[in-house]
């Protein structure tokens, strides 16, 4: 007789643990913040970022900081326009194919997150290869930009600069 409320109650705190489960927020991706971040160690900072591709934040920033990663690491020749274009797209999908990941095209948490596992920080100054890439300072990821002289947010909504 005793079963069926201890039964009942086990019910009701799978259904309330499962329901707070499903409400919690996503933790901590910054695509809502509106420019890639990133704190303490540099080489978990890109794994909760983008997705980067054709059709999600195609013009921006954050597809320019992408493009200088892959110029880098030779996977990109074109130029650093911040457009996630065919070219784009192809040095991403050679990037997985290279590093076993999921090949979609797509710059999301796991190819970007693979992808931070090269930068070393130095100061606020991000290296890749022994080059400076990027510039992380109170909390933001920067990239150049060359001929206005000025370091830019990675911006997931701005492509002002390219």
């Amino acid at each position: 007789m005793r079963l069926k409320p201890l039964l009942t109650a086990a019910t009701l705190a799978t259904v309330l643990v499962g329901g707070a489960l499903v409400c919690a927020p996503a933790a901590g991706a910054s695509v809502s913040q509106g420019y890639i971040s990133g704190s303490g160690t540099v080489t978990d900072d890109w794994g909760d970022e983008g997705p980067l591709s054709m059709n999600s934040h195609r013009y921006s920033r954050a597809t320019a900081a992408w493009q200088l990663f892959l110029k880098k690491e030779g996977f990109y020749t074109g130029s650093v326009d911040c457009d996630f274009g065919p070219a784009t797209r192809s040095a991403t999908i050679a990037f997985q194919q290279r590093y076993g990941l999921t090949v979609d095209g797509i710059a999301g948490p796991q190819t970007l997150g693979r992808a931070d596992n090269f930068f070393v920080l130095s100061g606020e100054y991000v290296y890749v290869s022994g080059l400076r890439l990027f510039r992380r300072s109170g909390g933001v990821y920067y990239v150049y930009d060359t001929p206005n002289d000025a370091w830019r947010s990675t911006s997931y909504t701005s492509a002002a600069y390219c």
